[in-house]
C-alpha cells in the first residue's frame, strides 16, 4: 500500500486522494447551478460515499475512516477557495460558467455507462424524463437574494431557520445535478452563508453546519436504498438531473467578442477534465474485471 508522511503521520494515497476529492466536491457545492453530487459521480465515489454515510451507525469505524478525508477536504475547499471563486465569478463570469458546463457535459458518458451496467429496462426512462422535467421547472425559477440583508448576528429563530434551510439545501446538494446553492438563493440566505464562510462567522456557520449534517444523513439513507433496489433507474434519474442542470449554469450575461473564444476554451478544458476522470474510472473498472476473471 502506497503511503505518504505529513507532520509525522503516515497517510495512504487513498486518504490523500479522498482529501482532494472532498475539496473538489466542496468547491462544486458553493457554485450556483453546480452540484457536489455531480462531482462525486465524476470522481466515481458517489455510490461508495452514499453507502458510507447511510451505514454510518452500522459500520461506524470503517465509514469514518473513509469519509473523514472527504469531509475535511470539503471544508478546506469551501474555506480556502470560496473567496477566490466568488471573485472569479464576478470578474470572469462567462468563462467560469462555461468551464463548469464543460465539466458537467464531460460527465455524461460516465453517467450513461453506469446507468447501462445492468440490462436495459424501458421503465428506467421514466426516471430520466421525471428528473429532467423537474430540472426544467427549476430553470424557470430565478432566485436572487442579492438585495436581501446579510445575516451576521442571527437570533434564535434565525438560527433555526438557517438550520432548516441548510438541511434542505444539503439534501439537494447530495443529488447529482441539483445545486444546494440554488436552494440557499431561493431561501434568501446564499450570500449570508458565503459571507459567513469568508468572515469565519461561527454564529451563522454552526447552525448551517448542523443543518447540513442532518440533510446529508437523511438524503444519503434514501439514495442508498434506491441505489440498492433500483440502481439503473437511479442512474437514469441522475442523468436527467445532470442534463437538466446545464441550462441553470448557462451565463446570463451577453456573450460577445473574446468571451466567445475564451469561453469555448474554458468549456473544452472542463469537458477534458471530466473525461480524464472518466477514463481513470474506466481503467480501474477494466483492471477489476481482469482480476475477477
Amino acid at each position: 500500500m502506497k503511503t505518504a508522511v505529513f507532520m509525522g503521520k503516515v497517510y495512504t494515497m487513498e486518504h490523500i486522494k479522498n482529501l482532494i476529492n472532498g475539496m473538489l466536491i466542496g468547491i462544486s457545492s458553493i457554485i450556483p447551478g453546480m452540484s457536489g453530487g455531480t462531482m462525486a459521480v465524476i470522481l466515481d465515489i458517489f455510490d461508495q460515499m452514499i453507502g458510507a454515510i447511510s451505514n454510518l451507525r452500522r459500520t461506524f469505524k470503517k465509514s469514518v475512516i473513509y469519509l473523514a478525508p472527504i469531509g475535511i477536504g470539503m471544508v478546506l475547499g469551501v474555506l480556502l477557495l470560496s473567496g477566490f471563486l466568488s471573485g472569479m465569478l464576478q470578474s470572469h463570469p462567462v468563462e467560469m460558467q462555461l468551464f463548469f458546463i464543460g465539466v458537467v457535459a464531460g460527465s455524461l458518458p460516465l453517467v450513461t455507462r453506469k446507468a447501462l451496467e445492468e440490462p436495459f429496462r424501458r421503465h428506467s426512462l421514466l426516471a430520466l424524463m421525471g428528473t429532467l422535467a423537474v430540472m426544467i421547472c427549476i430553470f424557470f425559477v430565478k432566485p436572487d437574494d442579492s438585495g436581501v440583508e446579510l445575516i451576521r448576528n442571527p437570533g434564535v429563530s434565525q438560527m433555526i431557520q438557517l438550520m432548516l434551510y441548510a438541511a434542505f439545501a444539503a439534501a439537494a446538494m447530495v443529488i447529482p445535478g441539483v445545486s444546494g446553492s440554488f436552494f440557499l438563493m431561493l431561501f434568501g440566505v446564499y450570500h449570508s452563508v458565503l459571507t459567513a464562510v469568508s468572515e469565519w462567522n461561527f454564529a451563522v456557520l454552526i447552525p448551517v453546519g448542523i443543518g447540513m449534517i442532518i440533510g446529508i444523513l437523511f438524503c444519503a439513507k434514501l439514495l442508498d436504498l434506491l441505489l440498492q433496489q433500483h440502481k439503473q433507474a437511479m442512474y437514469f434519474g441522475i442523468l436527467g438531473c445532470v442534463v437538466g442542470s446545464i441550462p441553470n449554469i448557462w451565463p446570463t450575461q451577453p456573450i460577445s467578442g473574446m468571451d466567445i473564444l475564451w469561453g469555448l476554451l474554458a468549456c473544452l478544458a472542463g469537458a477534458a477534465l471530466s473525461l480524464f476522470c472518466a477514463s481513470d474510472f474506466l481503467r480501474s473498472r477494466l483492471r477489476r474485471n481482469k482480476k475477477e476473471k
